[in-house]
């Protein structure tokens, strides 16, 4: 149970980086998804800025997107994973230390921006 309230708090504590790493115009950002750059990087950014926790639901993460965001001064690494039984959801995972293995699962979003991945 602990264990649980730590992680929950680690996710938020995240999600408010993230938010605030991304407080700038989607202009200042570049978005690559899969290493190319993205051609509808608003709709992935104004995706990513709605990240939230969500209870699970019985299905689990699949077909991995890696999602780079270049910022003026910062670099935002995700990895996005297509829910198994709803297509428009992703889990949305975190790595920020280079040393830790482990992706941290900060949250789900739901999008269309991500449907010819």
């Amino acid at each position: 149970m602990l264990r649980v309230a730590y992680r929950n708090v680690e996710a938020w504590r995240a999600r408010s980086v993230i938010r605030q790493l991304l407080n700038a115009p989607d202009d200042e950002f570049m978005v690559l998804v899969n290493g190319r750059p993205a051609p509808n990087s608003g709709a992935i950014l104004g995706a990513i800025r709605e990240v939230h926790l969500r209870m699970a639901h019985h299905t689990h993460p699949d077909h991995e997107i890696a999602v780079v965001i270049r910022g003026k001064q910062d670099v935002l690494e995700l990895t996005l994973a297509r829910d198994s039984g709803l297509v428009h959801e992703y889990w949305v995972f975190w790595t920020r230390e280079a040393d830790n293995p482990n992706h941290l699962e900060i949250g789900r979003l739901e999008t269309s921006a991500f449907d010819t991945q």
